[in-house]
């Protein structure tokens, strides 16, 4: 019978799980045996009770749980000393968020990273960077909204009319259409802005303005994530942008290119320019940031204009995250298993993508 393992993170900072007792049952039904390490669900809301109550086996240690499973989830790259599991060991699947860059730390097992699903339609239902980018946006306008000094919506009141809040989300990509949606829904008046100018009538389908500049756009790659600029066209359009950035109470910035360090688009100067009270949420911080100013995890008040460059926003609302990110395994565990038996077909394009070692070097 086909086990699968679901390790607790050893990354401290990140309060995720691989594995939710809601897909532990569905696989459990499947005829298929589902391990769990004692206590790694506890910072997603999921205590061990609620594994056992489904068929789950909690088992203490990650050792315990890398022997007894064929495939092992995790969210995060896993602190295992691959050397020291037994050598009469060869076909375990390791499945997780590896950022390995093409190398695999051992050649008798098999290394399937989440984070490079592609972007095709059949793949959406497994994509953990849109699931995770998607909770991001929706938390960074909740982010937004508490460090800013002034409500969201228009209020009549009383004491007289107070107007909306004025909000620039750059980058329309997952995150930033959600923050979009979401500071929408709180009241706030919203523009968004993207370098693929194919993007506008998503952002007015989520209740957006679009803001159209007068420069040549670039558009999506074959993926659908956008181009890297060069240093002139993004000079250019600092240049355009700086007046919107400069009258916003709140800029919430979205732009990344994998695997690249993250566009400057909110320079020292913006930031000066900027109201007393504005607020900056820069969600690009892990890659270095969109905003010239401020640290990754820290919050910086810089003349009057907090910046906030949140680490593992998720973390807020781990539970849901974690639910998520463990429907993408699920999903990913359908494509390559078939009647409790392994199949990891080399022509699907889903499976050539995720498969390092397919192409991997060997640490």
């Amino acid at each position: 019978m086909l086990s699968i393992g679901c390790l607790r993170e050893n990354n401290d900072d990140d309060f995720r799980v691989s594995l939710s007792p809601e897909t532990s049952k569905k696989l459990i039904k499947k005829n298929i045996k589902v391990f769990v390490q004692e206590n790694c669900g506890l910072k997603s809301g999921f205590n061990n009770k609620d594994y056992e109550n489904v068929g789950v086996k909690i088992l203490k240690s990650s050792e315990s749980v890398i022997e007894n499973s064929d495939i092992i989830i995790s969210v995060n790259p896993l602190d295992i000393e691959y050397e020291k599991i037994s050598k009469n060991t060869k076909s375990k699947i390791f499945i997780g968020n590896f950022n390995f860059n093409n190398s695999i730390p051992d050649s008798r097992f098999t290394f399937l990273a989440l984070e490079r699903i592609p972007r095709i339609a059949r793949a959406q239902s497994m994509d953990i960077l849109s699931s995770q980018a998607s909770i991001a946006g929706y938390q960074s306008s909740l982010l937004a909204a508490n460090h800013l000094k002034k409500y969201f919506p228009m209020l009549i009141t009383a004491a007289g009319t107070i107007s909306p809040a004025k909000i620039l989300v750059i980058g329309a990509g997952v995150a930033g259409l959600q923050a979009i949606a979401t500071c929408n829904r709180l009241g706030a008046r919203v523009t968004g802005f993207d370098i693929r100018e194919s993007t506008k009538e998503q952002v007015e389908s989520v209740g957006g303005k679009f803001l159209e500049l007068n420069y040549e756009y670039d558009d999506s790659d074959k993926q659908g994530y956008a181009k890297e600029q060069s240093l002139d066209k993004q000079e250019k359009q600092n240049e355009m942008l700086s007046k919107y950035i400069q009258s916003s109470d709140c800029v919430i910035t979205t732009a990344s290119i994998p695997g690249k360090k993250a566009p400057l688009i909110i320079t020292k100067k913006n930031v000066e320019n900027m109201n007393f009270g504005s607020v900056i949420i820069d969600l690009a911080g892990e890659s270095g940031g969109n905003c010239e100013i401020g640290d990754y995890g820290e919050v910086t008040n810089f003349s009057g204009v907090i910046i906030d460059k949140p680490k593992n926003i998720t973390n807020l609302v781990s539970e849901h995250s974690s639910l998520v990110f463990s429907r993408n395994v699920e999903a990913y565990l359908n494509l390559i298993i078939d009647e409790n038996k392994i199949n990891l077909d080399p022509n699907d394009e889903i499976i050539k993508s995720t498969n390092l070692n397919l192409e991997a070097k060997i640490e």
